[in-house]
């Protein structure tokens, strides 16, 4: 072995349990290359001729049983094993393991019986070779007597493993013994390793596992991967970083990678001088370590965690500067940048220091670690991840300059930075069991950020935008049959995988949303400190909070039963009003979008529409704007109202999680007060009005002349969340209605409606932070509407800018960018793209991804596409958003589906096996569709494909794309002849 080699291998062995087993470890590494053993040629040709002797009678015996209908030994648990080790019914698939054994643990989740207490992770990433070396030790114990242990492995090459009993200290060693380990089997399929001893473990004994591996540094945004940026001098600087949720720590140490299993953190890791380290906790030592090929290392010790799940475990190697601040109890906040990104990160600093002092006051628990560090990784799936002490961010999620960054993208950050601090108490102070709680974490931080940037930035009316950006979609996805449960079984990685989605995060915010209206703020804070005190450092499920909630109720109210109803069955209710002179009927009944669809086509689904729910029915009258509540407790309900009511509205402000009909005379009075005068109504409620009428004529229970009648008042309104779900709707009819009669009427009533609103707003970047936000849609949605006095506006402004420089104001640039593109040719597509690859400001680069996308020729569309083929030009993770951009295009509608399927192996190759990110793309570009051919063609191409935890999502395009040919069929006609009439008028 070559020096550095060696050197190499030393950094690893110093520290070990024990003196004695490092000496061990390195004498074996320096004699037995790889473990690799010698003998002699004679021995070697009876060991060979043995070997094929018991194979052969093997392949006789089992040629003359023939096929099994099961295998005796398959699934069968061993002796010592309780029923209750058998989390999860056996897999189907029989689990073999590498050397061809049938692997004895047939189960996805670990055994129950193993607890570790605490990780020792010594590594070392080498940013030029990408080689990684490493080497773990874990103390831990056993519940019961055992002979073997399960743990987690992925994509790991693992070259020396050791157990040692700390139970019997010998003379030679008094720290411990090994034991002897008589199989030892590895199963990538399950990513479990199986470790089976000569003697039984015994209870409430410590024991400690070293294992030490070798892996490569890859760029699938997942494990520890490599990421890279270049600078202002046009150099490519490297940094090796972590994302581990949900299942990825098994990828880059061996560890019982579940989030019950718990445990303290130590950290060693090896760098060159020119970088800096990263870990959880602050740096306790940095020290000499040598040399490797050349170069100097240190190694950066890191003080122990506190107990925390494996999927929190992040750390960082990179050549990042950062900027500090700290809280009101002295607590640091960081945030690390690329040197020249870092006047970026001030605002999430500020926002960050800010957000720690009001979650410490509103959960009433101190943070528990000494800093909170954040840090912009350029590559990076997600938008950020809520790592203890070290979150990582998308660049897009945290830097923010103020003479280049839109409104919008500033908020972006805010609620981001927001959410992901509320996870340090909500969701790794205290964690779910199982995934299948995943909605505890993310529902949670997901309604938590919009009350912590509210409480920090008042005037931006985050709860008014909290309708819109969470409720709103998760009602759209929930109203499918191919949705699921808040609350659902998971078991492998791929199923875990498909449950990081809209329900998860946004239908668990609204739900939280509706409870904290029924049971008051005051009563959620002292419930949520309470149940943060009751369990900190360990797990909880779903009924552990609902129970604290009802003790601080006083049982008032039976919140467990309410809440049941929420998450554990998919779907919501619709609540249809009637009226008989005093008296309101509410009945309710689950609301699915294809219901009617599925009733004319005579489709059977497995999906009940029996089920109930328990639903706080809030309203208010034009006699009394003071909201009134009835309990409807999974049955329908009448009450009464002053017999001279002119009009009701209910759902008030949309704060709960279920939609409203009434009977047509009921929908007129509303609607003519809309038109009269909007502002008796809030504009959250004139949103909800807005979502509810087009969304039921979506599903059939509304003609589509009531939502066209209704979007008549829109000529005066001027709020931002009434428009903005104006809009929304609004496009996906243009999407639907492409190759139908009505299309051309509907974009010339589109522009009519949208016309004296952009007039109104006009072109000065000023006003209060919901003006800046509703001037940016309003005025992209008239270019892209071709209203004249917009475009004519936007035209000069791009024109002035590529040939000037001239500037264009953050909040008005997707305005005038579009107008450029759209109606511009290759020149000014060609500046822009050049102006992507040269900006230095994410949320500039990512504001020029999606104006790039709206260009009329085809051929500069096509050539857009090409480009997400190339890393180097158009990161992976960003690849969705130009697909989606261009398939919202009129001109570019089918080309992003052409390309998904022409370059599907491509895409595949680029995230791994992340077939939910897949998934999403199958969404992007198909969701528009609205033609039979559309619907064969999609369901032949992946008709025998695995789309492993993309599954559910290619299920909802197909039934999307279902709904949209059923739903042009039978609204085409009647609104063609309505904006006929209109437009004549």
């Amino acid at each position: 072995m070559s020096e550095h080699d060696v050197d190499d291998v030393a950094f690893l062995t110093g520290a070990t349990c024990c003196a004695g087993e490092s000496q061990s470890i390195h004498k074996r590494s320096l004699y037995e290359h790889n473990g690799v053993a010698v003998c002699s040629q004679k021995r070697a040709l009876i060991i060979a001729c043995a070997v094929f002797a018991i194979l052969f009678i093997v392949s006789v015996v089992l040629a003359a049983t023939g096929p099994q209908s099961h295998c005796p030994c398959l699934g069968v648990k061993p002796a010592d094993i309780d029923d209750e080790d058998n989390q999860l019914p056996p897999s189907p698939k029989i689990p073999i393991a590498t050397n061809n054994e049938l692997f004895p643990w047939n189960n996805p989740r670990l055994p129950t019986f193993i607890r570790p207490m605490r990780y020792k992770i010594n590594i070392h990433p080498n940013l030029t070779t990408l080689d990684v070396k490493g080497q773990v030790t874990i103390d831990f114990q056993v519940e019961k007597e055992t002979n073997f242990i399960v743990f987690h492995s992925k994509n790991l090459t693992l070259t020396e493993k050791h157990l040692i009993s700390n139970a019997l200290p010998t003379a030679v060693d008094r720290k411990g013994h090994r034991l002897p380990i008589t199989r030892f089997l590895e199963y990538p399929s399950g990513q479990q390793v199986y470790m089976e001893l000569k003697e039984k473990l015994r209870k409430k004994v410590n024991y400690t596992l070293v294992v030490r591996f070798n892996s490569r540094l890859g760029r699938d945004l997942e494990g520890f991967y490599l990421s890279s940026y270049v600078n202002k001098q046009g150099e490519t600087k490297f940094l090796a970083t972590t994302h581990f949720e949900p299942t990825y720590a098994r990828s880059a140490f061996p560890c019982f990678d579940e989030p019950q299993l718990k445990a303290r953190f130590r950290m060693s890791i090896f760098r060159d001088r020119f970088h800096i380290a990263l870990f959880n906790t602050p740096i306790a030592n940095t020290e000499d370590a040598g040399f490797y090929m050349g170069t100097g290392l240190l190694r950066d010790d890191f003080e122990e965690s506190v107990e925390m799940s494996t999927y929190l475990v992040a750390f960082v190697v990179c050549d990042y500067k950062s900027i500090m601040n700290h809280t009101a109890k002295n607590i640091t906040v960081s945030v690390y940048a690329p040197n020249e990104l870092l006047p970026q990160a001030n605002f999430a600093l500020s926002i960050a220091t800010q957000m720690m002092d009001h979650y410490e006051d509103y959960f009433g628990v101190p943070y528990p670690l000494p800093k909170q560090d954040l840090i912009a990784i350029p590559d990076f799936a997600a938008g950020a991840m809520e790592n203890w002490g070290l979150i990582t961010y998308r660049e897009t999620s945290i830097l923010y300059d103020q003479d280049e960054t839109s409104s919008a993208a500033k908020q972006w950050v805010a609620i981001v930075v927001a959410h992901e601090l509320a996870h340090q108490w909500f969701g790794n102070l205290v964690t779910m069991k199982w995934w299948n709680d995943l909605w505890l974490n993310e529902g949670f931080a997901s309604f938590l950020e919009y009350l912590g940037v509210d409480h920090v930035m008042p005037d931006w009316r985050m709860m008014e935008q909290f309708i819109l950006d969470k409720t709103q979609p998760a009602l759209s996805l929930d109203a499918l049959a191919t949705s699921h449960p808040i609350s659902v079984q998971v078991g492998d990685p791929t199923e875990i995988e498909s449950i990081f989605d809209t329900i998860s995060y946004n239908k668990g915010a609204s739900i939280l949303y509706m409870l904290e209206k029924f049971l008051h703020e005051e009563i959620m804070r002292s419930g949520l400190n309470d149940y943060l005190n009751m369990h900190m450092y360990s797990n909880a499920e779903t009924k552990d909070l609902w129970d604290v909630f009802s003790k601080h109720a006083n049982q008032s109210l039976e919140v467990k039963v309410i809440m049941d109803s929420w998450t554990n069955q998919m779907g919501f209710p619709l609540i249809t009003l009637t009226r008989e002179g005093d008296k309101i009927i509410a009945n309710q009944d689950r609301f699915l979008l294809t219901e009617i669809m599925n009733h004319d086509l005579n489709i059977t689904t497995k999906e009940t529409t029996s089920s109930k729910w328990y639903v706080p029915l809030s309203y208010y009258t034009d006699k009394d704007k003071e909201a009134q509540y009835v309990w409807m407790n999974q049955t329908n309900v009448e009450f009464h109202v002053p017999a001279n009511i002119v009009w009701l509205k209910a759902n008030v402000n949309q704060s709960g999680f279920y939609r409203v009909t009434y009977s047509e005379d009921m929908w007129m009075s509303i609607i003519a007060a809309l038109k009269k005068d909007h502002s008796v109504f809030s504009p959250a409620d004139r949103a909800s009005l807005i979502d509810d009428v087009f969304t039921l004529c979506r599903a059939g229970v509304l003609n589509a002349t009531v939502p066209l009648e209704l979007s008549l008042y829109l000529l005066k309104e001027r709020d931002y969340v009434p428009w903005a779900t104006a809009l929304e709707h609004f496009q996906g009819w243009a999407r639907r209605l492409a190759e139908s009669s009505s299309y051309r009427l509907f974009l010339e009533y589109t522009k009519r409606l949208i016309t004296p609103v952009s007039e109104n707003i006009g072109w000065e970047d000023g006003g209060p932070h919901l003006k800046k936000l509703m001037r940016s849609d309003i005025l992209a949605s008239a270019i892209l509407a071709n209203v004249d006095s917009a475009v004519n506006e936007a035209k000069p402004k791009f024109k002035a800018w590529m040939e000037n420089n001239a500037r264009i104001p953050p909040n008005l640039r997707e305005v005038v960018y579009a107008a450029g593109i759209k109606y511009g040719g290759v020149k000014e597509w060609e500046f822009c793209w050049d102006k992507y690859n040269k900006s230095r400001v994410p949320s500039e680069k990512k504001l020029l991804l999606k104006v790039l996308g709206v260009a009329s020729d085809p051929w500069l569309l096509g050539r857009y596409l090409q480009n997400t083929l190339n890393r180097d030009l158009i990161k992976p993770q960003d690849i969705k958003i130009v697909l989606a951009v261009v398939a919202a295009n009129p001109e570019g509608r089918l080309l992003p589906w052409r390309h998904l399927r022409a370059h599907w192996g491509h895409l595949q190759n680029t995230f791994g096996n992340n077939t939910f990110t897949m998934g999403g793309l199958v969404s992007a570009v198909t969701s528009h569709f609205a033609s039979e051919y559309d619907h064969k063609e999609v369901s032949h191409f992946f008709r025998r494909m695995d789309m492993g935890s993309g599954q559910r999502a290619l299920e909802q395009s197909l039934e999307t794309i279902m709904l949209n040919i059923h739903w042009v069929k039978h609204n085409d006609e009647p609104i063609y002849e309505w904006l006929k009439n209109y437009l004549k008028r």
